[in-house]
C-alpha cells in the first residue's frame, strides 16, 4: 500500500520533533551540570517532559503500526479462507451438476 504524502510528512514531523526535543533535553542537562555542578529542578522537569513526549511519539506510533499489521494479517487470513471455501463449494457444485447429465 502506498503512503500518502500527508502521512509521510506527518511521520517525518513527529519523529524530527521528538529527536530535536531529546537532543535539546540532553544538551540542556549537560550544560547545566557542567556549568553549575548540579541539575536544577527546572532542568530535570524539562528533561522529564522531553522523555515523556519522545516516548509517546515513538511508543504510540510503534503500537499502532503493530496493531494495524496484526489486524490486516488477521483480515487477510480470514478473507483468503472464505475465498477458498467459496471456490471449493463452486467446484463441488460444478462436479455434482456435470456428473448428473
Amino acid at each position: 500500500m502506498k503512503e500518502t504524502k500527508l502521512k509521510s510528512w506527518k511521520d517525518v514531523t513527529q519523529y524530527s520533533t521528538a529527536v530535536a526535543a531529546l537532543a535539546s533535553g540532553i544538551a540542556l542537562a549537560f550544560l547545566q551540570y557542567f556549568d553549575a555542578g548540579d541539575l536544577s529542578n527546572g532542568v530535570l522537569g524539562y528533561v522529564a517532559q522531553v522523555l515523556v513526549y519522545a516516548a509517546g511519539i515513538f511508543g504510540v506510533t510503534m503500537y499502532w503500526n503493530g496493531k494495524y499489521r496484526e489486524s490486516t494479517a488477521l483480515f487477510d487470513a480470514r478473507y483468503n479462507a472464505l475465498k477458498r471455501e467459496i471456490e471449493n463449494d463452486r467446484n463441488t457444485t460444478n462436479m455434482v451438476g456435470s456428473s448428473s447429465r
